[in-house]
């Protein structure tokens, strides 16, 4: 999916504001999602955002830095696999579109 350069800003403007925790509207947050669900760039940029929020920016130079840079969620300690008790397709259920059909 090509983005013009204007909704290129529009989507960057509003993933910016969530990295910061402002506040955005519903239909911004839909706009972002939809763009997220069919694009891995802005699904990067959206899962990053979402990271800084909710942990702030780890610029100490270890593993929570390097997984934040790489948009992995292993910061959130619920998020991880845990092969006694979760089924791996049910894990990777949730993932976007664009993933699944990889």
């Amino acid at each position: 999916m090509l983005l013009s350069n204007q909704k290129r800003l529009k989507i960057r403007g509003i993933i910016k504001r969530i990295a910061q925790d402002k506040s955005i509207s519903l239909e911004e947050r839909i706009y972002v999602e939809r763009f997220a669900q069919h694009n891995s760039t802005i699904s990067l940029w959206l899962k990053k955002a979402n990271s800084f929020r909710r942990n702030g920016v780890k610029n100490d130079g270890g593993i929570d830095n390097l997984l934040q840079s790489l948009g992995i969620d292993g910061l959130d300690k619920e998020n991880h696999y845990n092969p006694n008790e979760d089924d791996i397709s049910n894990w990777f259920g949730g993932a976007p579109d664009w993933l699944k059909r990889s």
